[in-house]
């Protein structure tokens, strides 16, 4: 993992995920952000959007919570039983709070850059495309909120 945000009490999460088609191929780019302030939680590329691909990833998200915040989810049917098995709180919006991710986090800007640039930058992958999400989300992060710690591996 490149970067880890800090462990702390976030009262408001929201979750979404969207559709990549690279070289052909689907696969899912899910992310969380803290409704507060705006920071990039948690992101993860799968090539399922299904119920064990939403636990895989909000467990993730709750790695960066201290305590279980409300999550704010659309009405994907993966989320429903993922977020009753880990006993969180949730609700559903369209609109609204939920958007922020698709606002703050640009996923259409970085549906652009995958789709311009797949000829000159290894996107074979499902971490290759995690890498360039991160890489988003750690500049996103220290510009927007200065949260997070930064960690090479």
């Amino acid at each position: 993992m490149l970067f880890k945000p800090s462990k702390r009490a976030r009262r408001l999460v929201a979750v979404d995920e969207t559709v990549l088609k690279i070289n052909g191929r689907i696969c899912y780019l899910w992310a969380a952000i803290n409704v507060d302030t705006g920071e990039i939680l948690a992101l993860h590329a799968s090539r399922g959007r299904g119920i064990p691909n939403a636990i895989k990833f909000l467990k993730m998200v709750l790695r960066s919570c201290d305590g279980k915040p409300i999550v704010v989810v659309d009405r994907g049917p993966w989320y429903r039983w993922a977020l009753d098995r880990l006993g969180l709180t949730y609700f559903h919006e369209s609109f609204g709070e939920r958007k922020r991710i698709e606002r703050k986090f640009r996923f259409r800007e970085l549906k652009n850059r995958t789709k311009r640039f797949y000829n000159n930058v290894n996107l074979k992958t499902l971490k290759s495309i995690e890498e360039i999400a991160t890489a988003v989300a750690i500049a996103h992060n220290l510009v927007r909120i200065g949260g997070g710690e930064v960690i090479l591996t």
